[in-house]
Order: structure tokens, then sequence, then C-alpha cells
């Protein structure tokens, strides 16, 4: 099976592939931030717009990688079915089951669609950057920091970076074999996720286990060479119109 495109480095030569990794890290967080806490939907078509082009200018396959956010509709689901029932307002009539609102309905859909915001983000970031240079821009924010040890925090977020593509590929992996011996055809949901889980821990604690003897015989230690970072003018001008926008978010807020 091939490996998912999601949460995976995915080499080019785009404007964002090219951008100095800070640069990229310091506008992806920016982003983040603005879509955390926007309000309007004029402010969260924006934000989806600038998210939109920093996908097609960065040449992923962007169909490929909304068809594998289904591994994120559950808890897209599970959000709006929450903010139905719990958030007051008018209630939705001819509806089998009582008190959804209309109110919650709305709300959860646009917590929805933040979500579907934050993880492409997410993607846009990982898909466009290598692991190392990622841990590096990590260490580098970090170094100057008193007593926080930049590089054990660092190397932390770098492992987990490679844990969460290798959790996702093997749960793939383990649906098309559950599917294979029809066990996704049994009736009871409570089993099927049994059968899933289960070997989907032990598997990936088997892998952190694999991964830390790796390192352990390479004799790997904090002190390393630090990365040379090349900010180009693209990379100040892209950052200062993000700002701008971000800004006009926050302010609009307050």
């Amino acid at each position: 099976m091939a490996q998912l495109n999601i949460f995976h480095y995915l080499p080019g030569g785009s404007i964002l592939h090219r951008m100095d990794g800070r640069i990229k890290l310091v506008c992806m967080i920016l982003l983040s931030i603005a879509v955390s806490i926007a309000s309007r939907i004029s402010d969260l078509l924006s934000l989806t717009f600038i998210i939109l082009v920093a996908l097609i200018s960065s040449k992923l396959p962007f169909k490929k990688l909304f068809a594998e956010l289904n591994y994120f509709l559950f808890l897209i689901i599970l959000v709006l079915v929450v903010h139905s029932f719990s958030i007051p307002g008018t209630p939705i009539t001819n509806w089998p089951v009582p008190n959804p609102t209309w109110e919650g309905v709305n709300s959860g859909l646009v917590f929805g669609w933040r979500i579907i915001l934050l993880v492409a983000i997410s993607m846009i970031l990982i898909a466009t950057t290598t692991l190392s240079t990622l841990q590096n821009v990590i260490g580098w924010g970090l170094h100057p920091v008193p007593l926080i040890p930049g590089a054990k925090i660092s190397t932390m977020i770098g492992l987990t970076f490679t844990l969460v593509p290798l959790i996702f590929d093997q749960a793939s992996e383990m649906l098309d074999a559950q599917k294979s011996r029809c066990i996704a055809g049994r009736k009871n949901p409570i089993e099927r996720i049994f059968f899933l889980v289960f070997p989907l821990l032990l598997q990936t604690f088997r892998r952190a286990d694999e991964m830390i003897l790796a390192m352990e015989s390479r004799c790997y230690c904090e002190q390393r060479t630090p990365e040379i970072f090349k900010t180009k003018t693209l990379d100040w001008v892209i950052l200062l119109s993000l700002g701008l926008v971000c800004c006009a978010i926050f302010f609009q807020l307050g």
C-alpha cells in the first residue's frame, strides 16, 4: 500500500519549499492564532483564501490531501453534535430528536471549519519543511530562552512529527487488512474499534522502542551542527503581508 500524503514531507521546488524555515513557522503560528480567534465569517473566508493560495503555490497534491481528511471527519461530526445540543437558542422544528438549535448548528459548523483550516495549516508546514529543518528552527527559537532545554524540546517535537505519520500509515494499513478479513463488516462497532486500536497502540509503542534503540546505537547527542538559515526578500514580504492581515483580525476582535 502507498503511504498517506497527510503529515508527510513532500519534496518540491515551490516558494514555500524554498522559504526560510523560521519565517515559515512564524507565518503558520500567526495563521493558527488568527483562525482560532476569528469570529466573523468574512475573517474565516479571508483566512481560507490565504490557506488555499498557500496550498496551490506549494504545488501539493490538493485533492489527495483533502481526501485523507476523512480521518478527522468523526471529530468534526462530534463537535457539530455537541454544539447543536449544548448551545441554547432557536430550536429546530420537525426534528426527530428534541433540543438541537440553529445557533448550536451554526457554532458547530464554524468550529468544524476552524478544525479543517488548522489541519490544513499543519499539513502545509510539514509537507513543505523537512523534519531536520523544522527541528532546527524550533531549537533556534528556544535557544535564547533561559532555563529551557531547547535541544531536548526540539528533539521531542521532531520525534513526535516522525511518529504521527507512522501512526496514520499504520492505521490505514490495518483498516485495509480488516477489510480483507471481513472484520470491517462486523455489526458490533465496539468490536471493530477494539480490533483496530489495540494493535495500533502495540505497533506504535514498538516503533517508538525501535527509534530509541536506533538513536542510542548511533550515539545521538544534543550537540549538533546548527543549520545556516537564509532569508530572502520574498520571505519578509510574505511575513509582512500575513502579519497585516492577522493584525486586522486581532484589532477587529478587540
